[in-house]
């Protein structure tokens, strides 16, 4: 658990992050907003996958330990 006030910092930045691109999402999007969880996993899986400005590798890499394919990602 994090337990320092800087790193409760930094994962509300992230949550508030994670929310505002579902938000958006939602809102250009004819999808149902009963739906938000689903937008919300999918932000999630999105952004374990994208490189990340503090650490050089994507999440993924670091906890998988090998390189994914981003082939599946479509706009």
């Amino acid at each position: 658990m994090f337990r320092t006030y800087q790193q409760n910092g930094i994962v509300k930045r992230h949550n508030c992050t994670l929310m505002d691109v579902v938000t958006s999402m939602l809102n250009y999007s004819i999808v149902p907003l009963f739906l938000w969880m689903h937008a919300l996993k999918n932000v999630a899986y999105m952004f374990n996958r994208v490189l990340s400005k503090a650490i050089p590798k994507t999440p993924y890499k670091l906890w998988i330990g090998r390189k994914l394919s981003l082939r599946h990602f479509h706009i």
